[in-house]
């Protein structure tokens, strides 16, 4: 990993290879195996062109070595923010036969793709529930901010990066409390949130889960104000911060996170 990384940090020359790359993938989508990673031999439908992450299996190396080493086979899973179902996948890799995992995705091409991207691999496609609704604070229809490139997306009213969002749509929300426990689904062992921003309406929404069930969670933090709702959240339920990677470095203050940051929180 550390050298496919490298690869990416060679200045001219990692421009030479990603155009070389790009002149020899094919235009539009195609169905290729998985070359690396987690998910190596699975298959999915991608861009060769800008997904080339995936193919290679060096997307989100830290969340992947976390999803290897933490999430324990028969566990359940919310995947809040699942995309195109890479990491869904991924998940279910680890739960094996006796876990499942729900993916929560709000995107319509998005839903599509992962929908595309489970029945592709159905031996563990088959342990993935898609959930096409946005995790917010309460359940309800809410407005949706849509990326200039359509696969990216946050609930209006989130935090992070306001400027790069070109239209909105109307989705169907939802909070993850209301889904366990109001639709009676299964109460989670894990819980993975990446949805660029929204976690200042998310973690309000599972207050409930937190306190009665103590999942692990993997999350991605966009912004001052997500970390303080992480924070201000999740540490007086007595919740440890600690940064995705080697080493695992404990946070020991809302100060020490990073604008964008990667934690597990136990």
């Amino acid at each position: 990993m550390p050298v496919k990384q490298a690869l990416y940090r060679l200045g001219p020359l990692s421009r030479l290879l990603r155009g070389t790359l790009n002149r020899s993938a094919p235009q539009g989508f195609s169905v290729v195996e998985v070359a690396g990673g987690d998910l190596a031999g699975l298959r999915l439908r991608i861009d060769l062109q800008t997904e080339k992450d995936f193919w290679l299996g060096t997307y989100e190396p830290e969340l992947q070595a976390s999803v290897r080493e933490l999430v324990l086979p028969g566990a359940v899973v919310y995947d809040v923010g699942a995309n195109i179902g890479y990491v869904s996948l991924l998940l279910a890799r680890a739960v094996g036969q006796g876990g499942s995992v729900y993916a929560f995705e709000a995107l319509p091409e998005n839903i599509t793709r992962l929908r595309e991207n489970l029945d592709l691999n159905p031996q563990v496609g088959g342990r993935v529930t898609p959930v096409p609704r946005a995790v917010t604070g309460s359940p309800g229809p809410v407005r949706f901010l849509v990326h200039a490139s359509v696969g990216m997306g946050k609930v209006e009213g989130s935090a992070g990066r306001q400027a790069e969002y070109a239209g909105s749509i109307e989705v169907l929300g939802v909070s993850l409390d209301a889904f366990a426990f109001e639709e009676n689904q299964p109460l989670p062992q894990v819980i993975k949130i990446d949805i660029e921003g929204g976690e200042v309406l998310a973690l309000p929404g599972m207050r409930r889960l937190l306190e009665s069930c103590h999942p692990l969670l993997l999350m991605e933090l966009h912004g001052p104000e997500s970390a303080r709702a992480a924070w201000e959240t999740l540490v007086p339920l007595g919740y440890r911060l600690a940064e995705m990677g080697a080493g695992g470095r404990a946070v020991g203050s809302l100060e020490e996170l990073s604008w964008k940051a990667y934690l597990i929180a136990r």
